[in-house]
């Protein structure tokens, strides 16, 4: 504020020493055209010079608080419009290193859960083979006891199969060779022979 008031009292006292200088000039021109020269500048220009340096006067007073004004609330735009974009750039910076770190944490969380994933794989893994052994060695022994009982069934059949063509071999030859009497007494110790082995 007081160098806008200097500033006006310095362009009022450069406007008040070049009027004054114009007015002498043209007061000394006017007393020499009474004097009967008729030699330089003519009396009319230094009056349009008093009116020239008048009006700028008139002007300074008259614009000076708009374009003061002007600049004033230009200045304070740019002032506030810097002021926003240093406070935007100073957020931009902290949400970039914000982001930067949470990017850091994410990048190493999914390395760690990627290892993770790897190590639930390989455990996975290693628990399927183990469960699928034990189950091969559960068919196995099942296959075996199987195979076990169908060869007990089969040895089974085969010795009643020959228990019963004993028997009826037996039966024949007896039935051919020997009495009845003979036979019923050699029938029935045989039976009971076979039913003391069974």
């Amino acid at each position: 504020m007081i160098k806008n008031k200097n500033k006006d009292r310095i362009f009022l006292l450069t406007l008040l020493t070049a009027m004054i200088v114009v007015s002498l000039a043209a007061f000394a021109e006017s007393g020499s055209h009474a004097s009967g020269a008729n030699h330089g500048v003519p009396k009319i220009v230094y009056y349009q010079a008093l009116n020239f340096f008048g009006l700028l006067i008139i002007l300074y007073f008259v614009v000076k608080n708009k374009v003061s004004g002007y600049f004033s609330a230009r200045h304070k735009t740019l002032t506030a419009a810097i002021t926003e974009a240093q406070r935007m750039r100073t957020e931009a910076a902290k949400m970039h290193e914000e982001y930067s770190v949470k990017i850091q944490n994410l990048e190493r969380e999914a390395g760690q859960m990627l290892e993770q994933m790897k190590l639930e794989g390989k455990e996975a893994k290693q628990r399927l083979l183990d469960e699928a052994k034990k189950l091969v060695e559960n068919i196995e022994r099942e296959a075996k006891r199987t195979a076990q009982n169908e060869l007990d069934r089969a040895k089974a059949e085969l010795y009643d199969d020959v228990l019963q063509q004993a028997l009826d071999g037996a039966r024949t030859l007896l039935t051919n060779t020997v009495v009845d009497n003979d036979q019923r007494r050699l029938q029935k110790e045989f039976v009971e022979k076979i039913e003391a082995v069974q």
